[in-house]
Parts: structure tokens; C-alpha cells; sequence
């Protein structure tokens, strides 16, 4: 092979687990250089709320929260059903606390506690009511010069007004009664303005939160460190030489090169979410890729090149994904995930057969598996109708459709009128079910049943609001269960739900430094893979805000150590 250029190492992709893998093998010695698919950098990590999950933080001990690296590890068992062995969930939370405290030493990156953000399954052994999830602190965009031109974009829906981002104890603000969220609005607005100069620089807003900052912070870390990364730089393929992955062949701005990696390749390029054929092939029917919230670039080409050369595929754990209930509206780029409006009072989701067939409020992963199980036995659950009434309009959003003293129905784009098969809407229950081809009287009984539940604050048939994290994104105007609330004025609303997901979870098989393994178990000389293009350490759950992303830097982090160590440097920490 001749090669073009030639490196200690190459990373392919420039997400959370891309770029911690580059930072740790550049600080023990090694030549980096990151190529990305796309004409802009971050991935995934950058369009996410930017949580991290970790159990036992330096932060929340600071704040004085009890937990232990045996609470996390027993969490994470009975979550995951023993299917993760208990050595790579140890290594997971010991590891990880370990690369936060490197991360916070010698790079920009930092984080302060979601203190009251808890658990996914907080009920479970070893959950906790808050903590454990990880928020990274503003950064200002402009620090990273030119290269603030081609970070991705955030997730259109996490701008507020289409303008700015705000943190995550912030947006929870926002659903709070009374004058608290316009004043949030307006002092957002304010600061907007006030950066109306340092806007003009970069022709965006510098205020960067959550994925953004994380992945801005990581970045500036690896340009003053002098990493490069290639931009419009696609892998084709891995060359293999003496049954090591050598190199790889790419193109770079429509020209192909061969590109030499001395130490090995780190595959970080996502999951397959936006592959049609391979959703079909490996996930449950129905699915369709345009209903997931993944970044455009991830074709699953680092997953699709590992398998070309003998790399062993979790199957089955590929046919999950990170679930959200969502909605696509005409006309929009991505779905809008319905994480938020799924929780609060005076809305329900129904099946057509307009009955209520799971907790709304409970976690969004599990939700969607739900929602999976239940249409596998009815088929008539996906899609499915959420349903709300006036009240719910007037106070929250609806998708896209922003609460009605902001967006009245007037004011609507012309495809999200009602009437023009998106949004739908009636003066009674009755004719709103007629609207969206569900059974009148049934749908009036399923919301006169849910409408009791909702006056005694008990949900008898799925338990809404029992669990802390039904009650995270509620609204204490609703009582005395703040995610219940009847659905009794009109004008009544419905819009489509589907299952998305925010990327897939499963891909090549690895062990617990980044290693990618044959079908016989042993590791690929010069091949490791961490983040979506690898196995997930949560097996087919979600632990908690930021579940997708921890292990996502853990394993980077920890393939960087690997290649280093598989060089013959010591990498004892």
C-alpha cells in the first residue's frame, strides 16, 4: 500500500467518544488525526442535551449526595437483567470518574450536578433521586476561532424561540406555573441581544449549553493540543496488511486517499440510525430511519467496515436503539421527540383503538419498547394518538407547536394547520376521534376513565406520577398528581406519534478497553470502536440523563489507553 499521509493514530468521527479517544492517546505520545464524514463536526454528542450519567461523581459528593461505585454497578445489574457482565459495568463507573477528573485537570470540559434530575428506574436497587447526571457548564463558542463556523448545529427544538440555548435546570424552569417561565423567555432574549456583537462574528450565537458545550469544550482542548480534524473526509474501508487494520482508504473532498494509522484506527462514527436498509434488516418492523433524531451522517459506515473484515456484531442488542416518543411535522428537518410533553398533565396517548396501553410519564426508552411490545400483539399501536385538550394547548408544547399565548392556531405554518392532516383538531371528543379514525364513544370512555384518575391523583391502570421520574417534567398546577390533569376543555388536539430514537446503540463487539473482537472473540489487531458504533454497556435500558454519552467518552477514552497500551506505552494513570 502507498499512503497519502501517515499517523500514530486515526479516529473516525468527531463525537464524545471520537474526540475523548483523541485526547487521551495525544497525551500519551501519540500522532492524531480525526476524520469526519460530514462538513461539520460533533455528531450526534453536539445535537443531544449533553448529559453525562456517572454514578459516584466528584459533584454530587460535593453537594453532599451518598453513592457509591457498588450502588451504581448494582443499579446497572438489575437494570440491565444481568445480560452486561459485572466486570464492564464496574469498569464503566470506576473508569469513568477517573476520565471526569482527568477531563477536568488538563481540558476545557466541566460539569456541574443535575442535583434533582433522578434516575431513570429511581425505584429500582441502587437508584438515586439525583446527582448522577452531569451538566456541562456554558462555554462561549467564539473561543474556538474559525472552527466555531462548522460545529453542528444544535437540535432545532432545543432552541428556545429558534434563537438560543438554555441549560437544562433552566428549561425545567420553563414549565414552571406563574410569571417564572416568560421571565426565563425574556431575560433569554435579553442576554440574546446583549451578544448581538459577538453573534455577528461567527454569524451564530456563541452561547453554548448542554451537547454543545461539551463538545466545543472538547474540541478547543484538541485545537490547542494541535489536532487535526478533516472535515468532508468519508471512510470507505479499513486496509488490513499481516492481519492488522493498517490504515484506511477515505475521500477527501471527492478525492480518495490512503491514510496510514502506525498504532490503529478508533472507530467513534456513530450508529446506523439513518441507514434504512440496516434498520430494516436488524430492528422490529415498523421503523423507518426519517422518524429518528440522529445526526444525517450516521450510515452505520464504521459498523458496515468493521463487518467487512471479520468484526463480530452484537445482532442482538442492534435492534434496539436510545427510544423517544416523537412526532414529524410536515416540513420539518427532524422529528420532534415528545420527552417533555409526554409527562405533563391533561394530555394521554392512545392506539386506534383509542385506549390507553402504557404510563406516558415514564422514561422515553422504555416507553417506546412499550410501545413495540404492545403493537406486536394489537397492531394498532404505532402509530399512535396523543390527545389534549385547550388547557394543555395554552401552557406547554405540542411537538413544534409552541404553547397558544405564543403560536395561536392562526399563526400556524399552513401544513400544521388542523384540517391540513397533521394537527388535528375538534369543538368535541367525539368529533376529534371522527377527525383521526378512532371509535367516538370509545375514545370519550378511555378520557372520562382517565379523567377520574386524574381528580384522585391515582392512575389504577398504569401508574403515572408514582415514579420521581414521571414527576420530573411536570406541572404542580395539577392536583394532586402533577403529571395527571383532565382532559375536559375544548377545543380538543391530536398529532401522530411514532417511535424515534436518538441514535443506535449496538454495533461491533469490543472488550472493555475499545478492542474490537472476531467472531471468535479475539481482539483485531489496530481496531477499537467506542460510543454507537460499539455495544452499549446499558444493554437495551436507558440508566439516566446522559446514559447515551458516559459510556460513549468512558470507552473513547479507554480505547485511547489501549491503543497506547497495545503500543508498548505505559499508561499506568
Amino acid at each position: 500500500m502507498e499512503w497519502d499521509h501517515s499517523v500514530d493514530v486515526l479516529v473516525m468521527g468527531s463525537g464524545g467518544a471520537g474526540l475523548c479517544a483523541a485526547v487521551r492517546a495525544h497525551d500519551l505520545g501519540l500522532d492524531v488525526l480525526i476524520v469526519e464524514k460530514g462538513d461539520t463536526w460533533g455528531g450526534s454528542t453536539a445535537m443531544s442535551a449533553g448529559a453525562v450519567w456517572l454514578p459516584n461523581n466528584r459533584a454530587m459528593k460535593e453537594l453532599g449526595l451518598e453513592d457509591s461505585e457498588d450502588e451504581g454497578v448494582k443499579y446497572l445489574a438489575h437494570l440491565t437483567g444481568g445480560t452486561i457482565p459485572e466486570e464492564r459495568l464496574r469498569t464503566f463507573i470506576r473508569e469513568g470518574n477517573r476520565m471526569i477528573d482527568y477531563l477536568a485537570a488538563r481540558t476545557h470540559l466541566r460539569f456541574d450536578s443535575l442535583e434533582f434530575y433522578p434516575d431513570y428506574v429511581p425505584e429500582d436497587p441502587g437508584g438515586r433521586l439525583g446527582g448522577r447526571s452531569l451538566d456541562p457548564v456554558p462555554f462561549d463558542g467564539n473561543e474556538l476561532g474559525e472552527e466555531f463556523r462548522t460545529l453542528h448545529d444544535p437540535y432545532p427544538p432545543a432552541m428556545i424561540m429558534g434563537k438560543f440555548l438554555l441549560t437544562v435546570p433552566q428549561a425545567r424552569t420553563m414549565l414552571q406555573p406563574g410569571l417564572k417561565p416568560k421571565l426565563e423567555v425574556a431575560k433569554g432574549l435579553a442576554r440574546y441581544a446583549a451578544r448581538y456583537q459577538r453573534r455577528k462574528r461567527y454569524d451564530r450565537d456563541p452561547f453554548l449549553t448542554m451537547g454543545q458545550s461539551l463538545i466545543g469544550r472538547l474540541r478547543l482542548s484538541l485545537i490547542e493540543r494541535g489536532v487535526p480534524l478533516w472535515l468532508r473526509a468519508p471512510v470507505q474501508s479499513f486496509v488490513v496488511e499481516d492481519g492488522r487494520v493498517a490504515g484506511v482508504t477515505i475521500t477527501r473532498d471527492g478525492k480518495p486517499m490512503n491514510i496510514e494509522a502506525r498504532r490503529g484506527v478508533m472507530v467513534g462514527a456513530g450508529g446506523f440510525e439513518r441507514n434504512d436498509a440496516m434498520r430494516k434488516q436488524y430492528q422490529r418492523a415498523p421503523i423507518e430511519a426519517s422518524w429518528t433524531v440522529g445526526n444525517y451522517d450516521n450510515t452505520g459506515d464504521g459498523i458496515l467496515a468493521g463487518a467487512a473484515i471479520g468484526a463480530q456484531l452484537d445482532v442482538d442488542l442492534m435492534r434496539e436503539a436510545w427510544w423517544m416518543p416523537a412526532t414529524l411535522a410536515p416540513g420539518v428537518k427532524y422529528t420532534n421527540v415528545l420527552m417533555i410533553e409526554k409527562s405533563l398533565p391533561h394530555g394521554i396517548f392512545v392506539n386506534r383503538d383509542a385506549k390507553r396501553f402504557l404510563n406516558e410519564g415514564e422514561n422515553y426508552n422504555d416507553l417506546v419498547i412499550k410501545m413495540y411490545e404492545q403493537d406486536a400483539k394489537d397492531h394498532v399501536s404505532i402509530p399512535a394518538w396523543f390527545v389534549v385538550d385547550a388547557t394543555y394547548r395554552s401552557r406547554y408544547n405540542l411537538g413544534p407547536v409552541l404553547p397558544s399565548f405564543v403560536m395561536s392556531d392562526k399563526k400556524l405554518p399552513p401544513d400544521w394547520q388542523p384540517g391540513a392532516g397533521w394537527l388535528h383538531r375538534a369543538d368535541t371528543l367525539e368529533g376529534l376521534a371522527a377527525d383521526i379514525g378512532l371509535d367516538p364513544a370509545a375514545l370519550r370512555a378511555t378520557v372520562e376513565r382517565f379523567n377520574g384518575f386524574a381528580r384522585t391523583g391515582v392512575d389504577e391502570d398504569f401508574h403515572r406520577g408514582a415514579s420521581a421520574t414521571d414527576r420530573y417534567y411536570s406541572d404542580p398546577r395539577a392536583r394532586p398528581n402533577p403529571t395527571l390533569g383532565p382532559i375536559e376543555k375544548p377545543p380538543f388536539y391530536a398529532i401522530p406519534v411514532t417511535p424515534s430514537d436518538l441514535g443506535t446503540k449496538a454495533g461491533l463487539v469490543t472488550d472493555t478497553g475499545g478492542r474490537v473482537l472476531d467472531d471468535d472473540g479475539n481482539p483485531i489487531r489496530g481496531l477499537y470502536a467506542a460510543g454507537n458504533s460499539a455495544s452499549t454497556v446499558m444493554g437495551t435500558r436507558y440508566a439516566g440523563a446522559g446514559a447515551t454519552i458516559a459510556p460513549a467518552m468512558v470507552f473513547g477514552f479507554l480505547a485511547g489507553e489501549a491503543i497506547a497500551e497495545d503500543a508498548g506505552i505505559d499508561v499506568t494513570p
